[in-house]
């Protein structure tokens, strides 16, 4: 019987938990019945009378802790008959009271043979390897402990203290071991230039870094690296549009408040609406485009002649449909919840213009707040997500470019297969 179904059984027979020397142990309640529960709640060997009493002894000897006396108890009980987990984890306290640590350990494999999923034998086989030294082994099972409880609908309120303990001891050891690996690691040259690879699968290693993936949510090009931002020096033309960012700034403060500023997210009535999101026309999160959907949009563009200068030095992406410019706008309060983008051939690229404290952008595993003229790029196909905690207005310009592992060739032909994509959008349909 696995520990889920027992548990209950433990509880309704009144079995009482005990320590001896950090070990949690169960014993048969004085009124319950022997043979009446489960492999928990009670003894249930064999069922021979004089079993059970061989049981019931042990576990008094051991409740009043004479060790011996409750190892060799027990051990007639188990070459007489099957015994239960309770009875292979009671031997196992009697041989750690005695100082057996190998004996100790056949009887918690025991236990967790006839039941692979009993809780105290899972914490103590963590125990005993703890005070081995073996603090990985240790952990793995603690971990295994502590899984298995939080999926229990309810735990009674005395094992809460063993779980913190068990949770106490998972991040000593976990500490232990990060300080371990990176001091080696250190030593070999980590956090030196081009390491930074090897830095972020450490992090996932250590489980400060988790798994995130392109997803886009209309078109996914195979076989992509996975990173979620690129660094600026690898892009010739950052450097001279930075160059042009108090220009830029003057036309974004320009226009702030007048026409042309429209919700960033609007409704399609062309594509329902079913998964609305909560920025859905709401002026919050508002852009102000110079170009939208590959074409540009004049009354704007006209507005910000040098922003529309300095943006022909840049390898936008296009599509037929992309690029698009905008400037930003987060009003002070917003977040815009974690999202994916349209396709992951293409990078989002921010310069930011006006920047308070109390704002970030997050893709997949790292945040980065953005610096006033220093353009940001990132693969928005990657959950992502920014917030504006400030009082104050955050405005970037926003704009894509290609994917830099992509071929002239492959950009070409994405280009081309979404033009077909609108063109057949746009053509009659017979009936």
């Amino acid at each position: 019987m696995g520990w889920k179904s027992a548990h209950f059984q433990w509880r309704s027979c009144g079995v009482q938990r005990l320590f001896s020397k950090g070990l949690p142990i169960v014993e048969e309640s004085g009124s319950a019945e022997l043979g009446q529960c489960g492999p928990i709640g009670g003894i249930m060997i064999s069922g021979a009378a004089d079993t059970k009493s061989l049981a019931a002894e042990g576990f008094a000897a051991l409740r009043r802790g004479d060790a011996r006396a409750a190892r060799d108890l027990l051990t007639r009980v188990v070459q007489v008959d099957d015994a239960n987990a309770a009875v292979w984890f009671a031997m196992a306290a009697a041989h750690r009271q005695l100082g057996s640590s190998a004996e100790e350990s056949r009887a918690l494999d025991q236990a967790l043979k006839v039941d692979p999923n009993y809780l105290p034998a899972l914490i103590g086989k963590g125990d005993l390897f703890a005070r081995q030294g073996d603090e990985r082994a240790a952990s793995v099972y603690y971990a295994a402990a502590t899984r298995l409880a939080n999926s229990l609908p309810s735990l009674p309120p005395e094992w809460r203290g063993e779980l913190n303990r068990i949770a106490a001891a998972r991040q000593r050891m976990s500490s232990n071991f990060e300080a371990h690996l990176m001091s080696v690691l250190a030593a070999r040259g980590l956090g030196e230039a081009s390491t930074e690879r090897i830095n972020h699968a450490v992090g996932l290693l250590l489980g400060k870094r988790q798994i995130f993936l392109q997803q886009p949510t209309n078109f996914y090009f195979p076989e992509l690296p996975q990173i979620e931002f690129y660094e600026r020096r690898e892009f010739p033309w950052v450097e001279e549009l930075e160059l042009q960012t108090p220009r830029i700034r003057s036309e974004a403060q320009a226009i702030l408040g007048s026409a042309g500023w429209a919700p960033y997210i609007e409704s399609e009535t062309r594509r329902p609406n079913t998964n609305a999101n909560p920025l859905l026309q709401d002026s919050n999160w508002s852009a102000f485009y110079l170009i939208k959907d590959g074409s540009e949009v004049p009354l704007n563009a006209g507005r910000c002649p040098a922003t529309m200068a300095a943006l022909r030095e840049v390898p936008l992406c296009r599509t037929g449909r992309t690029p698009s410019v905008l400037f930003s706008l987060l009003r002070p309060g917003t977040r815009i919840r974690p999202h994916h983008g349209f396709m992951n051939t293409r990078l989002i690229c921010h310069l930011p213009l006006i920047i308070p404290e109390q704002c970030a952008l997050r893709v997949g595993n790292e945040t980065r707040a953005w610096r006033q003229g220093e353009v940001v790029l990132f693969d928005d196909s990657v959950e992502h997500e920014a917030w504006n905690l400030s009082k104050e207005l955050r405005v970037v310009m926003i704009f894509d470019v290609w994917r830099p592992e992509l071929s002239e060739k492959e950009r070409t032909l994405v280009g081309a297969m979404l033009e077909a994509v609108d063109q057949f959008d746009r053509l009659p349909q017979g009936v």
